[in-house]
């Protein structure tokens, strides 16, 4: 008959003021780690207020975007330096209108022109929206192809995904418009939405 051998293990358990220690450090570490991940999405996130004192503008737009005024066709517009192949797209115009002019009206005109100078143009959806301060404007969703400006590089055109918001102000429209690469729009999205709300006319 065999005896069974047991195997006993002298080796000290964890103290107390052990497990504490090991507790105490695994909750330090999910703590940095929240911290770390709260203060990249604020850098990511972070905006700057940018005016117009002349046209009478003014929105949050994203911090270390390029600021471009150079063109009487917009007020300014913003690109984001780091986005590849396109450069994410924020914009805000300002057009002259009569006095029974509405959102729908404004948005036609923009029609018109908009397939001679964008190719493969296409409207995706428009959509009466309400603004905060109850005002109405209308909301198109757009695409288009992007080609290489550089004829050195060949590659296949982009899909650009764009939306414009136009609303009146008086005897303006303003239009503000969101243009991304198709497969990133959704995730940029709430760049546009972050401008829309923040933006004043005065």
């Amino acid at each position: 008959m065999n005896t069974p051998i047991l195997v006993t293990d002298d080796r000290p358990g964890l103290t107390f003021a052990q497990r504490w220690n090991t507790y105490l450090s695994l909750a330090l570490a999910a703590v940095v780690l929240f911290l770390g991940v709260s203060m990249r999405d604020s850098a990511l996130n972070a905006t700057v207020t940018l005016e117009d004192l002349e046209a009478g503008v003014r929105a949050q737009v994203p911090l270390d975007w390029l600021v471009d005024r150079s063109s009487s066709d917009y007020v300014f517009r913003v690109a984001d330096p780091n986005a590849l192949p396109f450069k994410t797209l924020l914009q805000v115009s300002i057009l002259p209108v009569g006095p029974d002019a509405t959102p729908a009206n404004v948005l036609h005109q923009i029609e018109i022109d908009r397939p001679l100078r964008l190719p493969g143009y296409q409207v995706i959806a428009r959509q009466n929206v309400t603004l905060r301060d109850g005002s109405p404007a209308i909301r198109l969703t757009y695409a288009y192809f992007e080609s290489e400006r550089n004829p050195a590089l060949e590659s296949l055109p982009l899909v650009v995904e764009g939306v414009d918001l136009v609303a009146l102000r008086g005897a303006q429209a303003v239009i503000v418009t969101y243009r991304e690469e198709r497969t990133r729009f959704e995730d940029n999205l709430y760049r546009f939405e972050n401008m829309v709300n923040t933006l004043e006319i005065f």
